[in-house]
């Protein structure tokens, strides 16, 4: 039952962690102006420059806490394994 569980938080993690990577990448080339936001016309949203960085942070930080969720998964069922 952990197996299971720590496994779909894993997958859970790098997916979010993918949404994450695929918003930076999205939004890392658009031209912001000199006070470091955008103007998104068709949806009136204003987005700011500082996001990028707190969207790649995110999305690495995300997808090193799915791999050690699989680590321990893995640590977990070889302690099963040898009983």
């Amino acid at each position: 039952m952990r197996q299971r569980a720590l496994l779909i938080a894993a997958i859970v993690a790098w997916a979010a962690a993918g949404a994450s990577a695929f918003i930076w990448f999205e939004r890392r080339g658009l031209p912001y102006n000199a006070q470091g936001r955008y103007f998104d016309e068709s949806t009136a949203t204003v987005l700011h420059e500082q996001s990028v960085t707190v969207l790649a942070v995110l999305a690495v930080s995300l997808f090193l806490l799915g791999g050690l969720l699989f680590a321990v998964r893995r640590r977990f069922q070889a302690g099963l394994d040898a009983d």
